[in-house]
């Protein structure tokens, strides 16, 4: 494993070897995927040029309430992550970025990589899979969009974060989960999947061990399958997975069920978890690390809540809010 002092150095040579093409403080940024447009909003959401896709849909609940006006009409550009028609070079250059980031992490880079390099537009590219390469990654960003300062208070709220999270687990045995998509339930992501990233690094280890077979991940396993995992824990990725969960008799069979440890992952604005694993898997982790090992770690989760979305969203929320928010009115 790299160490931190390694992982910044590589960060740091990533970028001076894109520094020279990039303007001193670019004006219009476009992130090629949703991870990383995502990353720009918490930056300087009045630099974005563009959306990957609507902010609304099935697992981001964007509105007004957490989200500036101006980032909610701005117009969708596409993104190479989608099994629609995606963006294409004419589509880019229509909208002239200053600097484009592309993450590094994903199982088409190379390809993202060679399509953006026709435009001749700046890029940076960052890796954002792993939650230790997610400060550093936050920082570069920053400074590369003149936005240094800010990157600074985001980079080290996460690192601090992040190693709270890791010392306050440590030796802590393990809580076997089952992520739950789809629509039924029965879609789900192996152990080694970065859509799990947030999820192993809170304290949990994934039931379904398997390779991944797919770009898009959601690997569809039986219901007899999951009754021999027998998850303590089931994490519901959206709103009508959870209701199947909890309203369909066949799943109380299940002890996660049966003990109510069945979780929503809040969406709002974005997703905490995955789809995409942006910035909002800062706080999710605590979440999840707060619903794995309840007795373990004993944070004020709704004091970190009002922290983080006030620092990453200029949000100021009321224990209400946090109540909406988790679902718990």
């Amino acid at each position: 494993m790299l160490s931190k002092r390694v992982l910044l150095l590589l960060l740091a040579l990533s970028l001076s070897l894109h520094s020279k093409a990039i303007k001193e403080e670019p004006t219009k940024v476009f992130g090629s995927s949703p991870p990383m447009n995502y990353l720009l909003y918490a930056i300087n959401p009045k630099k974005m040029v563009g959306l990957n896709f609507d902010a609304k849909n099935l697992n981001n609940n964007a509105d007004k309430s957490y989200l500036s006006e101006a980032f909610l009409s701005l117009p969708v550009i596409g993104t190479f992550h989608s099994t629609a028609p995606g963006m294409n070079v004419e589509t880019i250059l229509k909208y002239r970025p200053d600097l484009i980031l592309i993450w590094e992490d994903d199982y088409i880079h190379s390809k993202v990589s060679k399509q953006i390099a026709k435009t001749k537009i700046p890029t940076l590219t960052l890796p954002f899979r792993k939650i230790e390469s997610m400060a550093p990654s936050i920082l570069l960003a920053a400074e590369a969009m003149g936005e240094k300062e800010r990157g600074e208070l985001l980079s080290a709220y996460t690192k601090e974060r992040m190693e709270y999270v890791k010392t306050a687990l440590k030796g802590t045995e393990s809580t076997r989960y089952y992520y739950a998509e789809g629509v039924d339930g029965l879609a789900t992501e192996c152990n080694t999947s970065f859509h799990v990233e947030a999820l192993n690094y809170a304290g949990g280890t994934n039931v379904h061990q398997c390779t991944q077979s797919n770009l898009r991940g959601l690997e569809r396993i039986t219901f007899e399958t999951l009754l021999e995992y027998s998850p303590e824990v089931i994490v519901a990725q959206n709103r009508l997975v959870y209701n199947e969960i909890v309203s369909n008799p066949i799943w109380q069979h299940l002890e996660a069920v049966k003990n109510k440890r069945v979780y929503l992952v809040p969406n709002k604005p974005f997703h905490w978890i995955d789809r995409p694993p942006s910035f909002m898997r800062i706080i999710g982790i605590e979440w999840l690390a707060h619903r794995f090992h309840p007795e373990v770690y004993k944070v004020d989760i709704y004091t970190q809540i009002k922290k983080f979305y006030k620092l990453f969203l200029d949000v100021e929320l009321v224990n209400e809010d946090i109540q909406h928010i988790l679902g718990e009115e």
